[in-house]
């Protein structure tokens, strides 16, 4: 993390934000590297959004009545190996893997993401590796306080419908067509309608992708990507909220 040493030596606003008194050494890109994985090592990681969040839901932001959950692809670090050298486990990056979307392949990461549907602030964010289905990660990003959830189509299953019903939330996951099931004209009037509430959701991911430079995960393996994703969804977050306060006082 090169940048953010030199930006600590740079900018008084960033030593601010971080706490740094001016008398203070700042600490240099092994020690921020260290920090990082003892942050892993802890688990601790995996509480800061949620620490975030909280702050968020008590002073109004985080509404819980409306949830998005959508996924991202997100290309590995490392150059593509031979799809056989994958398979077996002998590529550089174990937890990187391949797939398809629109015909074309594609080696990496998937990023899934829950995010507030008034708001825009993300509620959570898990990667995985780009081949894992998305219907199997739903459990884990949706938050069981919501009041209705939308998906795509790629989450209709009956394990996600029962979790829904379970907890008594109204589903919102477009419909699934198979042989045996067709839609009908209701069916299609239904996706067009959750279509619109769903574009909030891609908003996110593009700003993602062109802010934060997220078409790329910086490191190897599933642990040190996911510190990276939580860390990108508290920096969208904190903009996020920046803009929200801008608006409501223009």
């Amino acid at each position: 993390m090169p940048q953010a040493e030199e930006q600590l030596k740079d900018r008084l606003s960033f030593q601010k934000f971080v706490q740094l008194d001016t008398h203070e050494a700042v600490p240099d890109e092994t020690t921020i590297c260290r920090f990082r994985q003892r942050l892993i090592a802890c688990g601790l990681h995996e509480e800061l959004l949620g620490l975030l969040n909280a702050q968020l839901a008590a002073r109004g932001y985080i509404v819980k009545r409306v949830t998005l959950v959508d996924a991202t692809l997100v290309e590995s670090s490392r150059k593509r190996p031979a799809a056989q050298a994958a398979r077996e486990g002998r590529a550089p990056d174990a937890d990187a893997s391949y797939t398809r979307k629109y015909n074309q392949s594609f080696y990496g990461y998937k990023a899934h993401v829950s995010s507030d549907g008034e708001h825009q602030l993300i509620r959570a964010a898990v990667i995985s590796t780009a081949s894992q289905y998305d219907g199997e990660v739903f459990a884990h990003i949706a938050p069981a306080d919501s009041e209705v959830i939308y998906a795509d189509k790629a989450y209709d299953t009956k394990a996600n419908q029962a979790w829904l019903r379970a907890r008594g939330i109204r589903n919102g996951i477009l419909k699934k067509e198979a042989h045996h099931l067709h839609l009908t004209a209701e069916d299609w009037e239904n996706h067009q309608q959750k279509g619109r509430v769903r574009r909030h959701s891609e908003r996110i991911f593009a700003h993602l992708k062109k802010w934060q430079h997220y078409r790329r995960v910086r490191y190897l393996g599933l642990a040190r990507n996911q510190l990276e994703l939580t860390l990108k969804a508290v920096a969208y977050n904190l903009k996020r909220l920046a803009g929200i306060l801008a608006m409501r006082s223009a």
